[in-house]
Formats: structure tokens, sequence, C-alpha cells
């Protein structure tokens, strides 16, 4: 397929590309849609039971995804299994990957976000032995004992909650003097004793020889030290941007996320941006629903002119 020319081409399989692939789609253009490697759903594919998702029941991430895959398919949205490593601009843009080059009228990228690692000692050792990045995953490894988890934010508290079904107990390291998450995640972990919470502190050290032991953690403002024995730590400790395809004529914040227009358009013109590699971005799946069938709507409109 490579060498194909598209009205839009859409990068990324997280819940933001697929959705935004959908409505593109719905539009009656042409659509490919780019998936690098991995199982469509991006992130929310770790999460068992999507918070504030506007379903009748529980619903999982996969679950939505294989339920977006399929109605893309169904549509005619061409699937193609390949990296997308630039993305140049002009009336048509050009986009070059690991199997070769395509054509599109207008771009939408929702390549996403990676979660960020602590870089202290022992993280990258214990990596799989306790070391955590997924509670949906790991959790039930930890049923009745003792488990850290490090950040304040939806990520980290909504884990932290999940973690609450098997752990003992649940020690939240945070750095900050209060949490940056939803409300209701804050009164639940407020109303449980099993949750002990460590403000303004730092995790300078995972301990272990086969699997984790402990963790030294340090008080941001007395300086002094403590040893915290846990079986694990879980850290969501912030997202890296996956935008390295978009060029330096693309405008980035301070920490590399994307900067738009309130329609989501970069700064190089017919491409656009959207879900977690957005700066601005609120956290939330519906955000990003809401994104991407925003930039959808305006890049057929453009195709259709």
């Amino acid at each position: 397929m490579a060498g194909t020319s598209f009205d839009v081409a859409v990068i990324g399989g997280g819940i933001a590309g697929l959705t935004a692939a959908h409505h593109a789609a719905l539009a009656g253009v042409s659509v490919a849609h780019f998936i690098a490697d991995g199982m469509p759903g991006g992130l929310v594919m770790n999460v068992g039971a999507l918070d504030g998702w506007p379903a009748a029941g529980p619903t999982g991430g996969a679950e939505l995804a294989a339920g977006l895959l399929g109605q893309n398919d169904e549509l005619g949205v061409s699937l193609v299994p390949s990296r997308i490593d630039t993305v140049q601009g002009g009336a048509v843009k050009t986009l070059s990957g690991t199997d070769g080059t395509w054509q599109a009228k207008q771009v939408i990228v929702a390549t996403g976000a990676t979660l960020r690692t602590l870089d202290v000692p022992g993280v990258e050792r214990l990596a799989g032995h306790g070391v955590s990045q997924c509670a949906w995953c790991d959790g039930g490894l930890y049923r009745d004992a003792d488990v850290v988890v490090a950040g304040g934010g939806d990520a980290a508290l909504s884990e932290a909650l999940h973690l609450g079904e098997f752990a003992r107990s649940i020690t939240i390291v945070t750095r900050g003097e209060a949490f940056r998450a939803r409300r209701n995640y804050v009164s639940r972990i407020a109303q449980d004793e099993r949750f002990r919470l460590r403000w303004a502190s730092d995790i300078m050290e995972v301990l272990g020889g086969n699997g984790v032991e402990a963790v030294r953690v340090r008080d941001r403002e007395t300086g002094g030290e403590e040893t915290v024995s846990c079986r694990a730590l879980f850290a969501f400790v912030g997202l890296a941007p996956n935008a390295d395809l978009l060029g330096p004529e693309v405008a980035r914040d301070t920490s590399g996320f994307v900067v738009t227009d309130a329609g989501f358009e970069t700064a190089m013109p017919g491409v656009f941006a959207i879900g977690a590699m957005r700066a601005g971005y609120g956290g939330r799946l519906t955000q990003a629903v809401a994104e991407a069938t925003t930039a959808a709507e305006r890049a057929t409109a453009r195709c259709q002119d």
C-alpha cells in the first residue's frame, strides 16, 4: 500500500486516533489509519474499567478500542501497520515511514504520550520484578501486600484505587503538597485508612534483590529520609509526548507537547494534533474523543471544498 494517496491520514492507534479515523470515514472521504505496533487503544488498554465513560455498564479500554476498530473496518478505513517517522507539509502532505511513503491532503496526528519512568537507582533493574506501571495488569500479584504508588494525578490515584482491591496498604508518594486529581478519587482515598500519604516527598531509590523490598523516600522540606517497606512500586509521574515525527516548524511548549489553535491545527497547515501529545489536553478520555471529532470534521470539510 506504500505510495498510495488519501484524503485524510490518521497517525496513532489510541482512542483519539481510532475516533478521528471513524469520523473522517463517516464523512465519506478516503482514510488511512497508521498504527505502528501493538494493540490499538494506547494507554487505555491497561484500564479494565474506564471512569467517566458514558456507557450503560463498565467498559474496559480493550473493549472500546476493539469496537471502534471493527466499525472503522466496516466504514472502509485502510489500516496501515507502519510507523510514520516524518510528516512533510505542503498542499499535499508526505508521510514517510518504515515501509515507504504515502500522501494525504490532511493529516491528524494522535500519537499520544509515553509514561515517564522514575530515574532513580533500582527502577530499571527491578522493572518487571515489582516495579510496574500497570496496576490493572499486575495488581493481583500483590494481594495482602504493602505497595507504593508514585504520583499525584488522575493516573496515579486511579491505579492506587485499583490496587486497593488487592493490597493490604498503599503508600502514595507525591512531590506536591496536594493531589492534582479528580475530587471523587481524592475523597475515596481519604475515606480508606489503608492509604498512607507522603506529601512533598521524592523516591530516591528502589531497594531489593530479586524483587522490590522497599523504597527510600526523602522529605522535600526537611531533607530527612526514610525507608518504606513494600513489595511493589507503581510509578505514574507524568507523560512524555510522542511528537518526534513533526518537524521543528511545529511549535511545542516547554515540555515538548505540540501547540495547536482552538481547532487543534498545528503551525503546519493541514496537520492536526490531538489527545495526549497536545499542549492543553485535559487528560480525560471524553476530551480526547471530542478533540478527535473536531479535528476530523475540520479536516474532511477541507477535503470536500
